[in-house]
C-alpha cells in the first residue's frame, strides 16, 4: 500500500486551516507565530517553513492528559517516580512506604486536564524539533521519501498522547550506536530491527504493574521503570526510529475478534516497496508481509494520521481523533451489506465480541435505503449489527443476527433455534485452564433477550486443558440439549463472570465441519 497524504490544499484553504490553528492556540499563537516568521526570512528555508505550517495547520487537538496526585488528606507533590529506586516493584514499594508512613490512604490521579500542544509549544522547541527532522532525513535510507512522507511519518514531535518531551534533538546526536551496528545497510526494516531488539534488553510491557497510574509515560520515567504499556514502548521505540530517518506510523485496533482483553496499537515502518511493515514494540521486530500478533486476531486496522482532514471537528483532543482505516493492507477483506428492517434511526456498526456483549467497530460504511454496506472486514471473524446506547459505547444492543465470515469470505448467519436441540461438543485443549475442575454451563447468545442464557445440563471439567494441549490430546466434552444454529460460550457455573473469564465463542463452523473458538 503505497502512502498517500492528502494534505495538498489550496492557498485559501491553507490560509483558513492555520488561522483556524492559531485562534484555537489562544495567547500562544505568538510563538507559532515566531517559528513560521523565522523560516520565511531565507529561500532556503522554503520546505522548513513548509512543514512549519503542516504541523502548526494540524496542531489542534493534540496534546496529552496530566492528572493531579492525591490522597485522603489533599495534594501528594512529591514525584514517585523520582523518589524510588530503578524499576516497577522499587516504585511500587516506595508507593508502598509512602502511603504507610502518611497514613493517608492510597495515592490517586485524578482531575485529567488536557494540555494542548498548540497552546503551551515554544518557538525554540518547535525550531529544534524541525531542524532535527530535517537532519534524519538526509541519512541514506531516508532521502528517498517524499515531502509528504516525511511529514507525516518523520516530521510530526509526538507518536501518539504521550507528553510533550525535547527527544529528538538529544535521540539524533546519540544515535552513533544504531548507525555503528546498521554498517553499510540501507534498509530501513534491518535497521528498525536493530532498534527494536537493542530495546528489548531494557524495556519490557507492564501494564498490570502499574494499573493506577493514568495517561502516558514520558522517556525518563521509562528508563526508571525500565518498562511501560503499548503506548509507552510505542513512543519509545517510535522516538528512536524517527531521530534516525525511519518513517514510522502508530496504528491501532479497538477491539481483538478473538480476545476479550480490548485492543492493541504499534508501530508501523514504511519500507521502501511502499508498504508498511507493522512491529510489536520491543517484543516483534518488522517482519515482511507478516503480522506479529501471535495468534490475535484483527478485525479492523487502523493508522494514526497527525493530518486532520479539512472540515474536522478541531475540538477533539487527542491523537486517535485522527485516522485511517488500513485493514485492506494487512487482513483478507470483503464487504457486507446489512438490511436494516425496520430501518434504525440511530447509526449502526457492526461489532465483534470482546469480553462479555458485543464492541462497535468504526469503519467506512454507505447506506442505500434500508441496506448499509460495511467495508473491509476481515475472514475469520464473528460480527453482529449494533447500535450503541451510550456515549462510552460500554452498552450496545444488537439489531440483527450475528454472522461468521469464513475463510472464504462466506457469510454464516448465526440464529438461535430454541425449537430445535442438538449436542455441542467442546476440543477441551482450546478451553480456558480456570475451568479446569469446574461445574460448567453451555451459555448461547439470545438475540431477543439481549444477553447469554443457560443452555442443557452443567458438567464438571475433569480433564486439564493445559495438559491435551501439551500432549495434543483430542478429547471433547460435551453437552446435550442445546439450542441449535447459536454461538455458545463455555463458563464457570459458579462464579459471576468479568469481561475477561467469559472466554472465546464457539461455533458450528460449516466449512470445517466443526465446533471452533473464535
Amino acid at each position: 500500500m503505497v502512502w498517500v497524504c492528502a494534505c495538498t490544499t489550496g492557498k485559501k484553504e491553507q490560509h483558513a486551516k492555520l488561522a483556524a490553528s492559531l485562534a484555537y492556540a489562544g495567547s500562544n499563537a505568538a510563538a507559532l507565530k515566531d517559528v513560521i516568521a523565522h523560516y520565511s526570512r531565507s529561500p532556503g528555508d522554503s520546505l522548513k517553513l513548509q512543514a512549519a505550517l503542516f504541523l502548526i495547520e494540524n496542531m489542534p487537538g493534540k496534546g496529552s492528559t496530566k492528572y493531579t496526585a492525591v490522597t485522603n488528606r489533599g495534594a501528594f507533590n512529591t514525584d514517585l517516580f523520582k523518589g524510588a529506586a530503578i524499576g516497577i516493584d522499587s516504585l511500587n514499594k516506595y508507593k508502598k512506604k509512602m502511603e504507610d508512613s502518611l497514613q493517608c490512604g492510597l495515592i490517586r490521579y485524578v482531575d485529567p486536564t488536557f494540555l494542548a500542544d498548540a497552546r503551551v509549544m515554544s518557538a525554540k522547541w518547535l525550531i529544534e524539533n524541525i531542524d532535527y527532522a530535517f537532519k534524519a532525513w538526509e541519512l541514506p535510507w531516508a532521502r528517498s521519501l517524499t515531502f509528504d512522507e516525511f511529514k507525516e511519518l518523520i516530521l510530526p514531535y509526538r507518536v501518539q498522547i504521550e507528553p510533550l518531551q525535547h527527544w529528538r534533538k538529544q535521540f539524533f546526536e546519540n544515535s552513533g550506536w544504531i548507525l555503528q551496528r546498521a554498517g553499510d545497510t540501507i534498509d530501513r526494516i534491518k535497521i528498525a530491527t536493530i532498534i527494536n531488539d537493542s530495546l528489548s534488553r531494557y524495556y519490557h510491557y507492564i501494564h498490570d504493574a502499574i494499573t493506577y497510574f493514568p495517561g502516558s509515560f514520558t522517556v525518563d520515567q521509562m528508563k526508571m521503570t525500565h518498562g511501560g504499556r503499548c503506548e509507552d514502548l510505542n513512543m519509545l521505540v517510535g522516538y528512536w526510529l524517527r531521530a534516525v530517518g525511519i518513517p514510522t506510523a502508530s496504528e491501532f485496533t479497538s477491539y481483538w475478534a478473538n480476545s476479550n482483553y480490548g485492543g492493541h496499537s504499534w508501530l508501523s515502518v514504511l519500507d521502501t516497496t511502499g508498504k508498511f511493515v507493522p512491529l510489536n514494540a520491543v517484543y516483534d521486530p518488522p517482519v515482511r508481509n507478516a503480522l506479529p500478533f501471535k495468534g490475535a486476531r484483527l478485525a479492523k486496522a487502523y493508522r494514526n494520521t497527525y493530518h486532520i482532514e479539512d472540515g474536522a471537528d478541531i475540538s477533539k483532543t487527542g491523537s486517535f481523533s485522527n485516522y485511517i482505516d488500513v485493514s485492506d493492507a494487512y487482513l483478507k477483506v470483503i464487504n457486507y451489506t446489512f438490511t436494516s428492517r425496520p430501518p434504525s434511526s440511530q447509526q449502526i456498526y457492526l461489532g465483534v465480541l470482546n469480553g462479555e456483549f458485543w464492541k462497535p467497530l468504526e469503519m467506512k460504511s454507505v447506506k442505500t435505503g434500508d441496506s448499509i454496506t460495511f467495508y473491509s472486514i476481515n475472514t475469520g471473524v464473528i460480527y453482529a449489527p449494533l447500535i450503541v446506547l451510550d456515549a462510552g459505547a460500554a452498552k450496545t444492543q444488537t439489531v440483527g443476527p450475528p454472522f461468521f465470515v469464513s475463510a472464504k469470505g462466506q457469510i454464516q448467519y448465526l440464529k438461535e433455534n430454541k425449537q430445535t436441540t442438538t449436542n455441542v461438543s467442546f476440543d477441551i485443549a482450546q478451553l480456558s485452564g480456570s475451568l479446569y475442575q469446574r461445574k460448567c454451563q453451555v451459555v448461547y447468545w439470545d438475540h431477543s433477550a439481549q444477553r447469554w442464557l443457560p443452555a442443557g445440563t452443567p458438567g464438571i471439567l475433569r480433564d486439564d486443558p493445559s495438559k491435551l494441549q501439551k500432549e495434543r490430546i483430542t478429547k471433547m466434552f460435551t453437552f446435550a440439549g442445546v439450542p441449535e444454529h447459536a454461538i455458545y460460550r463455555l463458563i464457570n457455573a459458579e462464579k459471576v463472570q468479568d469481561d475477561k473469564s467469559w472466554g472465546r465463542p464457539f461455533i458450528y463452523d460449516e466449512e470445517l465441519k466443526e465446533f471452533v473458538d473464535y
